[in-house]
């Protein structure tokens, strides 16, 4: 009943008074998707701020009747809510109208909060580096950060964002020329984000999908012009990555 407004189960409650049996269970019946709007607007600030409250309550109350909590800790609930809004905001014919910026909103809300909550983990530190043998740089792999993540946005999200976050007039919506890769990460305790260009989004994905720098700067090597020196183009990356605290190890 508290999960589906079953009728069947108010035969299974005794009624005394002063609550009936449909009154007693009521309360849980709210209760239960109280607590998860609840948490969906702690998870998505942004996304709660740039739709207002009665339009993203409505769409959350929505989202809560088709996917029910599955984990015992809320911090995990919302992880599908960003995926669910995509389709219901595209539609220019739906009442609902064409949206497509609102679930990336909530894409960087929910990674952002995942990189808050991420595990600690030392950060890789250029006297990690140094320490290298000349023959390992052939089949070192460099770990990235529990945290790091990365996303693509289509249109002028992080504007929309950066606005939400100083209580500024949003800017109109407008569709990027070609998506746009976001790298999210954690600082100590703070959470971050900044815009990647195509090339060093594709090394940032060959590092998160385990490959060794080397095949990396195979990597660029394929997506560079011949005249431009992959090697040194990695090594600028690696150099920032570390700097910025995107690594977290490395093992030859």
């Amino acid at each position: 009943h508290v999960l589906a407004g079953d009728a069947a189960a108010l035969t299974d409650v005794a009624s005394v008074v002063p609550g009936s049996a449909a009154q007693r269970l009521g309360i849980y019946h709210h209760a239960y998707r109280a607590r998860l709007q609840e948490t969906l607007r702690d998870s998505f600030g942004h996304t709660l701020l740039y739709l207002g409250d009665e339009w993203f309550d409505a769409l959350s109350a929505e989202f809560i009747e088709a996917h029910p909590s599955e984990s015992a800790n809320l911090r995990w609930y919302g992880g599908a809510y960003p995926d669910w809004l995509a389709p219901r905001l595209k539609d220019a014919d739906s009442a609902l109208g064409d949206h497509p910026e609102v679930a990336e909103i909530a894409r960087l809300d929910w990674t952002m909060r995942a990189a808050f909550d991420g595990v600690d983990a030392p950060v890789l530190s250029m006297a990690d580096v140094a320490a290298l043998a000349p023959d390992d740089w052939a089949t070192v792999v460099f770990k990235p950060h529990p945290t790091l993540a990365l996303i693509s946005l289509r249109c002028n999200t992080l504007s929309l964002w950066h606005a939400l976050d100083q209580e500024a007039e949003v800017p109109p919506v407008e569709a990027l020329p070609s998506p746009m890769d976001v790298v999210v990460w954690r600082i100590e305790e703070r959470p971050h984000f900044r815009s990647v260009a195509p090339i060093e989004a594709a090394a940032l994905r060959a590092v998160m999908q385990g490959q060794a720098f080397a095949a990396m700067c195979g990597l660029l090597a394929e997506l560079l012009p011949e005249d431009e020196n992959a090697a040194a183009l990695a090594g600028g990356y690696l150099r920032r990555w570390i700097d910025e605290g995107l690594l977290a190890g490395l093992h030859c």
